[in-house]
C-alpha cells in the first residue's frame, strides 16, 4: 500500500503531523483534527508507531496549554509590574509612525491587585530615536499590559520609569543581532544609492522590512513572502557559500565551514518559523551528506516540526509557521506530479534528441524546460495554498500566479550579486562597488514591475463562505492524493 510505504520511509513527517494535530488541537480544538489522528495511525499500520503517535499526539495536547495557557484580562488594560524577557529588537512600522519594537516573553506580570500572569507573549513600543535600553539583559518594567489576541500582549510602559535589569538574566543575542543588522543596514545605504532598491536588498540582507510602501506593493502583486527569509533565501546562501567553501578546500572540509556558516546566518537572522524550518532541512541534508547518510525533504521538514513545536508550540497559531510549512510539503509532494503533467505540453526530450537539434532549438529547449519548471512549482503551491489563502485574507490575486513565474527567478540573482558584493567587500573594495551598482539597476529595474503592475491582470479572487474545516477537508485529501501519487512516482522511477 502507498501511503504505508510512504511514512515507512518518512517516519519523522509521521511523527511530526501527530505532533501538529495535538497542538493544533490544545490551542484550537476541533473535532476533525482527532479524526485526522486516528486515520494517520490507522494508515500507519502498526502498533508501535501508533503508540509513539498517541505520545506524540496526547503529550503535545496536554502540555501545551501547561506551557501557553489561554489567559484574558480582566478589563483592556491593567497596571502593574513585570519581568520582561528580550527575544528579538527591530524597527517596526506602522501606517502612521515607526517604532522600535522589543519582541519577547513577560515572564512575571503583577497586576496592582495582586494577580500574577506567567510567560506571556508579549510586545513592547518605544520611541525610534533617543536612548534605548540595552537588549542583553531581562528588566522589571512598571507600565500598563493590554492584550491585542489570544496570545499576544503589549506592555506599555511608564514615562519617565527607567527598566530595572536583573542581574541573574542569562546572555540574551537580541542585542547583538540588533547592531549587527545595523551595521548591514548602514554598510548598504552608503553602497547603494536608489531608496528603494536599498530597502529591497536591505530585506534580503537581514530578514526585516521596515518600509510599508514595499510590502503593499508586493502584496498586491503576491510576491510578499520574497521579503522573509524562508527555505529559498537560505538555499541560495548555502548554493553562494559552497561554491566558495569548495574552491578552496575538500568537499568534507567545505560542508563543515558550510554548517558552521549556515548557524552563524541563522543565529544572525533570527528563529523565526520559516528560518529555523530551513536552517534544519538544510543542516540535515549538509549532515546527511557528511556521514554517508540519505535525508529525505519530507523527513526533513518532519524533524523540523517537531524541534519547532517542541521548542514553541505556540509558534503553531502564527501564520508564517502554517504558510511556510504548507508550501514547503506542497512543492516536495506536488512538483513531481506537477512537472509530469506539464511534460504532455511541453515534452521533455532525451540527451541525444537535443544534441541533434541545431543552436536554435537548444536554446528554444532550453527556456522551455524553465519555464515547465517554473510553472510545475507555481501550480504545486498554489494548489494547496489556494483555499487556505481564501479562508484566511479572503482573496487571491491573479498577479501571484504570473509574477510568481519569474520574480523568484529575479530575486536569486540579486541575492548572488549581494552576497557577492559583501564577501568584496573587507578584500576588494572597488569591486565591491561595482557590483553594489551593477545590483542596484537591475534591482531597480525589477522593483518597476511591482510598482506598475499589468492592469489586464490585476484583479482579484474574492470568498468569504470557505470555513476551517472545509479548507482542513481539503488539505487532507490534498495530501493523501499526494503521497498516493508520490509514491506511484518512486516506484516507477525504480522499475525503470
Amino acid at each position: 500500500m502507498h501511503i504505508v510505504t510512504f511514512f515507512e520511509k518518512n517516519p519523522a513527517l509521521f511523527l511530526g503531523l501527530s505532533l501538529l494535530l495535538g497542538t493544533a488541537a490544545a490551542f484550537h480544538f476541533h473535532w476533525l483534527l482527532l479524526i485526522l489522528f486516528a486515520a494517520l495511525c490507522v494508515l500507519r499500520q502498526s502498533k508501535n508507531w501508533a503508540l509513539a503517535a498517541l505520545l506524540c499526539f496526547f503529550g503535545a495536547y496536554f502540555s501545551s496549554p501547561i506551557r501557553y495557557p489561554k489567559i484574558t484580562l480582566p478589563q483592556e488594560k491593567i497596571a502593574g509590574k513585570g519581568v520582561f524577557h528580550i527575544d528579538q529588537i527591530k524597527v517596526q512600522s506602522s501606517p502612521f509612525h515607526r517604532s522600535l519594537l522589543y519582541k519577547g516573553t513577560l515572564k512575571r506580570f503583577e497586576s496592582g491587585d495582586g494577580t500574577i500572569y506567567k510567560d506571556l507573549p508579549c510586545n513592547i513600543y518605544l520611541p525610534l530615536f533617543g536612548k534605548r535600553p540595552p537588549g542583553n539583559a531581562d528588566y522589571i518594567i512598571a507600565g500598563h499590559l493590554i492584550q491585542k489576541d489570544e496570545y499576544a500582549f503589549v506592555l506599555k510602559p511608564e514615562k519617565k520609569k527607567s527598566w530595572d535589569p536583573v542581574s541573574s538574566s542569562s546572555f540574551n543575542m537580541a542585542e547583538w543581532r540588533y547592531k549587527a543588522k545595523r551595521a548591514v543596514s548602514d554598510h548598504l545605504k552608503k553602497e547603494i544609492s536608489d531608496p528603494q532598491a536599498r530597502t529591497f536588498l536591505t530585506a534580503l540582507a537581514i530578514g526585516e522590512i521596515d518600509e510599508r510602501i514595499l510590502s503593499l506593493e508586493f502584496g498586491k502583486v503576491g510576491v510578499q513572502h520574497i521579503l522573509a527569509i524562508s527555505g529559498f533565501h537560505f538555499a541560495l546562501a548555502a548554493l553562494f557559500l559552497n561554491f566558495l567553501f569548495r574552491l578552496a578546500f575538500p568537499w568534507k572540509i567545505s560542508l563543515v565551514l558550510l554548517i558552521a556558516s549556515l548557524t552563524l546566518y541563522y543565529v544572525f537572522l533570527g528563529n523565526a518559523p520559516s528560518i529555523q524550518r530551513a536552517y534544519i532541512a538544510i543542516c540535515l541534508v549538509s549532515c546527511g551528506q557528511l556521514f554517508g547518510m540519505r535525508t529525505s525533504g519530507l523527513n526533513a521538514i518532519g524533524v523540523g516540526l517537531i524541534i519547532e513545536l517542541l521548542t514553541n508550540p505556540i509558534v503553531v497559531t502564527q501564520l508564517s509557521f502554517q504558510l511556510t510549512f504548507l508550501c514547503t510539503l506542497a512543492v516536495l509532494l506536488f512538483y513531481p506530479l506537477m512537472h509530469r503533467a506539464l511534460a504532455w505540453v511541453m515534452p521533455e526530450r532525451s540527451y541525444a534528441q537535443v544534441m541533434s537539434m541545431n543552436a536554435i532549438d537548444k536554446h528554444g529547449y532550453l527556456l522551455s524546460v524553465l519555464i515547465r519548471r517554473a510553472l510545475a512549482l507555481n501550480f504545486a503551491v498554489h494548489f494547496l495554498s489556494f483555499p487556505v489563502l481564501l479562508h484566511l485574507f479572503h482573496k487571491f490575486s491573479i498577479l501571484s500566479l504570473a509574477y510568481n513565474l519569474f520574480f523568484p527567478f529575479c530575486v536569486s540573482i540579486a541575492m548572488m550579486l549581494l552576497f557577492a558584493a559583501l564577501f568584496l567587500t573587507p578584500l576588494f573594495p572597488f569591486f565591491s562597488h561595482i557590483v553594489h551598482a551593477l545590483n542596484t539597476h537591475l534591482t531597480s529595474s525589477m522593483l518597476t514591475l511591482t510598482s506598475n503592475p499589468p492592469a489586464f491582470l490585476d484583479f482579484a479572487v474574492r470568498s468569504k463562505q470557505i470555513s476551517f474545516p472545509c479548507v482542513l477537508l481539503f488539505l487532507s485529501i490534498s495530501f493523501l492524493f499526494g503521497v498516493i501519487m508520490y509514491e506511484r512516482e518512486e516506484l516507477e522511477k525504480n522499475v525503470v
